[in-house]
């Protein structure tokens, strides 16, 4: 198979090409195990039982597949069908290697890497914020409040949500101002996933970095006091990641407080704190959440893009359990790299 014409399949299809890895993934590992079962599969594939399920009853469909108490079984026009999946599949096998691989060391319930790598090709930034998307809703079952940071990589996610039926959800801002672009502000970003979720938002009128006077006052005001008591009991928590002295740089930090988290060791920014690689804070506040509580009090959710983002991820998640985590393959390969120095 002429692996040029899937390269341009994937650059003008991305998100249908993505379903025919997968398609072609299960179908290859199909014909190596059979018969195996959708949730032995799952567990072997690293991916959640919903995912093989909706894309083995498109293969059994398709005539691909057969279903039986035995589990999955290749029939006649599968088996012909094999050899070209087993090319398809090839990149979701890597992949799927490095998602298995991140989840182990890092004990993150589910990684979703995609592929390339932000710092070279900017539009990779909006593949990790599209498959981010598709994960999110089902993180949100069975919740009552979204909570969600800034930045440009949960930006995208809020553009990649799609229309489906609504969720009964309030989505609040994890910070308020940090400055930088509006579009990207978590105020903004808050706004637009609880319309695309269908469900409902809410502001908060608050600078971040204000003095510990004067974030009194604001919090006697009702509704910012509202939006601060929906924060503190998120059932989700989704959030990006930065490089610490970049993000301290762009929201006009003075160079005294650069130096200190210079000397401090600061590598990672998520919500607002500065951590070291040792995943400790080492600067920053928030007028509602705690560090520590982090994927402890709710479903953490974190989203990066980038290689050069792959110190601060691992920094960020040292202490704190997650249930999801979606980045890019440069960060994902760079990960593993700096996990086996």
């Amino acid at each position: 198979m002429d692996t040029s014409m899937l390269d341009s399949l994937s650059q003008m299809a991305p998100d249908l090409m993505e379903e025919m890895e997968l398609r072609a993934l299960i179908l290859e590992r199909v014909a190596a195990l059979e018969p195996i079962g959708r949730r032995a599969l799952a567990a072997r594939l690293h991916l959640a039982e919903r995912e093989v399920r909706t894309a083995a009853e498109a293969l059994k469909a398709a005539g691909c597949l057969t279903q039986s108490a035995s589990g999955m079984e290749l029939t006649e026009h599968g088996r012909i069908l094999a050899e070209a999946a087993r090319v398809i599949s090839k990149g979701r096998r890597s992949l799927a290697a490095l998602e298995t691989s991140l989840s182990r060391k890092l004990s993150v319930e589910r990684v979703c890497v995609v592929q390339g790598d932000a710092d070279r090709d900017e539009h990779v930034l909006f593949e990790v914020g599209r498959a981010a998307a598709r994960q999110i809703r089902f993180l949100l079952q069975g919740a009552q409040v979204l909570a969600v940071s800034g930045g440009r990589t949960v930006a995208a996610v809020a553009q990649a949500i799609t229309a489906a039926a609504p969720m009964d959800v309030t989505v609040v801002p994890a910070s308020g101002g940090l400055g930088g672009g509006v579009s990207t502000q978590a105020n903004t970003v808050a706004e637009q996933i609880g319309s695309r979720l269908g469900g409902h938002h809410r502001l908060l009128h608050l600078p971040d970095g204000v003095s510990d006077e004067m974030a009194e006052e604001f919090n006697a005001l009702p509704q910012v006091r509202e939006a601060l008591e929906l924060l503190r009991h998120a059932d989700v928590l989704l959030y990006g990641v930065g490089r610490a002295l970049e993000l301290a740089q762009r929201r006009g930090m003075n160079p005294v407080g650069l130096d200190a988290l210079r000397e401090r060791g600061a590598v990672a920014e998520a919500l607002g704190f500065y951590f070291d690689a040792q995943g400790t804070v080492v600067g920053g506040a928030s007028l509602a959440l705690q560090p520590g509580l982090m994927g402890i009090a709710n479903r953490a959710a974190a989203v990066a893009a980038g290689a050069g983002k792959a110190e601060a991820v691992l920094a960020v998640l040292a202490h704190h359990p997650h249930r999801l985590l979606v980045l890019d393959e440069g960060a994902a390969r760079r990960m593993i790299e700096l996990l086996r120095a």
